[in-house]
């Protein structure tokens, strides 16, 4: 009879401790299904010599805003599109024998600098230091030339969009699965229209951007 009364304490006792283990063992976090950041960035943009307007875009640095939406795909890499705003100014340089009223020599001005592409992402998901690397195809547009000192809309009037690629390369810190801080060095390469440009003439353009953002999955 004692051995049977030790063995219904035992296992009275084991049972609850048992019980409480499997209650208490961590679930993981199901993995995001869609991603999406937001960043802000410096931007320089390369001159550009427009033979369709017949004027130098001298642009200077800017700020730039981009945000994002990607999807997963394997080894914790995402495909998506991003898109990007900045207003840039520059010193517009017409080269015409007809200059445009508000600009006769050359003028101060602004201009917005867009971007459209697609995107590929490689990084990790785990809470720490990482790497990444960003690679885009698409589309860089100009437009909204306008001189400062007056106003005036300068051409082109309408969007002059070129065809743009680009990688960039930078590091980030997740705090989550599900949210991370980055910061990434990209380069562009875009190609500009040749109308009304000496065969000679190089169309190739570039944009650097330097930005800080943050990603968060849902």
């Amino acid at each position: 009879m004692r051995s049977v009364a030790f063995a219904c304490v035992l296992v009275g006792a084991i049972g609850p401790t048992s019980s409480a283990q499997i209650i208490r063992q961590p679930t993981r976090a199901p993995a995001p299904k869609a991603w999406a950041s937001l960043s802000v960035g410096l931007m320089d943009v390369s001159w550009v010599h427009d033979g369709s307007t017949e004027s130098d875009w001298r642009f200077g640095n800017t700020v730039a805003y981009r945000i994002s939406l990607e999807m997963p795909i394997q080894n914790q890499s995402t495909i998506g599109i991003s898109g990007s705003f900045a207003r840039a100014p520059l010193t517009y340089v017409p080269l015409g024998v007809v200059a445009p009223a508000g600009c006769p020599n050359s003028c101060d001005a602004d201009a917005t600098v867009t971007q459209l592409v697609a995107t590929f992402h490689a990084g990790r998901n785990a809470i720490g230091f990482q790497q990444l690397i960003d690679i885009s195809l698409g589309a860089t547009g100009y437009s909204s030339f306008r001189a400062r000192s007056t106003g005036v809309k300068l051409p082109p009037t309408q969007l002059d969009a070129d065809l743009l690629a680009g990688i960039g390369y930078g590091f980030g810190y997740a705090f989550s699965p599900d949210m991370q801080i980055t910061l990434v060095q990209e380069g562009f390469l875009s190609v500009h229209q040749r109308t009304g440009l000496a065969g000679d003439e190089n169309t190739l353009g570039r944009q650097f951007v330097l930005r800080f953002g943050t990603r968060f999955g849902f």
